[in-house]
């Protein structure tokens, strides 16, 4: 058996691209041996080209977090094919060289895309070099997908909904043998069961929590939650009686303003964190959750049955997850603090209310996808051509040898029938 060597191509824009790779290397590794199987995790970002760097890495989470504006024009604006096409341009130059020398330089046999930047310039490079290798595309917006994840229907295509499968078929044109539903990809801890009542108020004491007190969550993944700093003042003037924690992630300016905003509340129990590694058990010891609509948080929130208030979404890319919320009535939609508040006490002074939330979280019977995922990616062969009935060649020198009407009659019809064949494979793919 073949050794696999799987590339799984992502870019850091926002925490979810490098987390899904991450999972899926994770899963792999513990379930094969390195004789089987072995994976390389690659963002080809170039590491000299600074000002493309801070755009990547900088430019998401200001404008996703801050100015999001421009990032909704942006994403929509890419949706026209003549920018579609320069931005494409500008992919293929500025990322084609590192996956160049990973394929090459690596043995790769196997190709995941976690980011629809990377589609074309990985494309662009197998042509370049001549090689063949199966590549397989997740799309990890469950139920919006931007087009350049769809860009290419030579392979397979993961997705997490009916509905966007559906969009694969009828919008984009993947050929419905292509197109794969499969539950989200999530971090291993978000597999079983919730942690149960005794360890959630061991791990209440240990991190400084009262025992048996309410917790309201607020975060916003690695980013952190945009106007956390508002919507953590209305709930400490409120009067609900719950303790706060709020992750800010890497926005060090919003840790440090609701430090200062904390001091003004003595009365009140604020946790402010920066990024952590324990949000897990945070989310787990918390009876209602904060967060912007981005489909890992959103997910991993309703996997510990935990009602959910979305405060903010990225219009176009995570609006579908905020749809999904409200039409599922697993959680709330409130931008406005008050909003906020309102529905926090509602759901804090009403435990029927608060209780029928968490009966409609688990009749979706939500389950983390990873291993399916990484089962299909490692099980996955790409289909041998189809070879021509008959090799042109030998079918000219029969013509030619018999030198008889029936065979140039003959002759014509399988030229039609080539060109047939081919107008068919192309479609397909």
């Amino acid at each position: 058996m073949m050794r696999e060597k799987i590339l799984l191509l992502y870019l850091k824009t926002g925490g979810g691209h490098l987390a899904a790779a991450r999972s899926l290397e994770k899963n792999i590794r513990e379930r094969h041996s390195p004789e089987e199987v072995d994976v390389v995790l690659l963002d080809p970002l170039p590491t000299g080209k600074s000002f493309w760097k801070a755009f990547f890495l900088k430019g998401y989470g200001l404008t996703s977090n801050r100015f999001r504006f421009m990032w909704v024009g942006a994403y929509e604006l890419t949706r026209i094919k003549v920018l579609n096409r320069f931005w494409t341009f500008v992919m293929i130059y500025l990322f084609s060289s590192n996956i160049a020398n990973a394929v090459e330089n690596e043995g790769i046999t196997k190709i995941v895309f976690l980011h629809p930047l990377l589609i074309a310039p990985t494309r662009f490079v197998l042509r370049r070099i001549g090689r063949r290798i199966p590549a397989i595309t997740v799309v990890l917006d469950p139920f919006t997908g931007h087009n350049f994840w769809f860009q290419h229907r030579s392979d397979p295509v993961i997705v997490f909904s009916d509905k966007l499968a559906r969009e694969a078929v009828d919008i984009w044109n993947f050929p419905p043998r292509l197109v794969h539903t499969f539950p989200i990809i999530l971090r291993k801890e978000f597999s079983g069961k919730p942690l149960s009542p005794e360890r959630i108020e061991e791990i209440k004491v240990e991190r400084g929590f009262t025992s048996g007190k309410r917790i309201v969550l607020l975060a916003g993944g690695g980013e952190g939650l945009p106007n956390g700093e508002r919507y953590t003042e209305a709930l400490l003037r409120s009067s609900i009686d719950a303790e706060l924690a709020v992750v800010c992630g890497k926005d060090a300016l919003m840790k440090k303003n609701l430090e200062r905003i904390a001091k003004r509340y003595p009365e009140r129990a604020v946790h402010v964190y920066g990024f952590i590694d324990f949000m897990f058990e945070l989310m787990n010891i918390s009876d209602i959750i904060v967060s912007k609509g981005g489909p890992a948080t959103v997910l991993e929130a309703l996997m510990l049955q935990k009602p959910l208030i979305v405060s903010q979404y990225v219009f176009g890319q995570e609006k579908g997850n905020v749809d999904f919320v409200k039409r599922e009535r697993v959680g709330i939609y409130a931008s406005d603090p008050k909003d906020i508040v309102a529905h926090i006490e509602r759901l804090v002074e009403n435990p029927a209310i608060y209780q029928k939330y968490r009966d409609r979280i688990r009749a979706l019977k939500l389950r983390n996808g990873t291993s399916e995922i990484a089962d299909f990616i490692l099980s996955y062969r790409r289909p041998q051509r189809q070879p021509l009935r008959q090799p042109l060649t030998l079918f000219i020198r029969d013509m030619v040898e018999q030198g008889s009407r029936r065979s140039l009659k003959q002759f014509i019809e399988h030229l039609t029938q080539l060109a047939t064949e081919s107008a068919v494979r192309r479609r397909k793919l």
